[in-house]
């Protein structure tokens, strides 16, 4: 190996934190030649590897011997992901932050997802539906237990809200379909909203879905 060479390999990372430790990147950025580098940076790789590895195998071997004499087993290392390496800020809210309880109890959906109103749901059609469209309602219905279907018969989707609403109704599902495809629902929560579709493409039945038996 050449002294420069040699040089570049000994070089410590340039600009590393105090606080924290310097990773591979960091190690090696001051290799200017590119073979060299890739060959510190492996080395070094390896290093860290085998490491980890032996730290591993020892936490192991602790919780079996601790397993043995019946005794509590060491903490598990705590795993470094975006929660709990976050920094806190003023974005972050408190478990008890009474401000926020206040918030969700005045949302729009607060009695939704305290369920004070159980779910009762209206499945209609478009006007003039096919078999396949009958064949999809079928499984719905035994998909929502709490579903009942009425026919269409004509009748504007602004009549159809109305006799919802009036009869207690918490939803209604209007499926569409164009040339004998179910290519879309509509769907509108009782009485007030809100409104959404929601389009349905490569539908697929449940008794056209080939199972496998072992």
């Amino acid at each position: 190996m050449s002294k420069k060479r040699q040089r570049d390999t000994e070089q410590p990372a340039a600009n590393a934190p105090a606080h924290l430790a310097a990773t591979l990147g960091q190690q090696t950025s001051h290799v200017k030649n590119k073979l060299v580098r890739a060959e510190l940076y492996g080395k070094l790789k390896h290093k860290q590897k085998k490491q980890k590895r032996a730290e591993r195998k020892k936490r192991q071997a602790e919780a079996a011997r601790a397993e043995e004499l019946g005794l509590e087993p060491p903490p598990k290392k705590q795993q470094k992901t975006l929660e709990s390496t976050r920094e806190n800020d003023v974005t972050m809210v408190d478990e008890g932050d009474e401000e926020i309880h206040l918030d969700e109890a005045d949302d729009e959906f607060a009695a939704h997802f305290a369920r004070h109103r159980e779910p009762k749901v209206l499945i209609t059609t478009c006007y003039k539906p096919s078999k396949i469209m009958y064949a999809c309602l079928t499984e719905m219905l035994a998909v929502l237990p709490c579903a009942e279907y009425y026919r269409r018969q004509g009748f504007q989707l602004k009549k159809i809200v109305q006799f919802a609403a009036n009869r207690d109704f918490s939803d209604l599902l209007v499926f569409n379909e164009d040339r004998k495809e179910v290519n879309g629902v509509l769907h509108v929560h009782l009485p007030d909203g809100p409104t959404a579709h929601y389009r349905i493409s490569n539908m697929v039945l449940g008794k056209d879905i080939k199972v496998c038996f072992a």
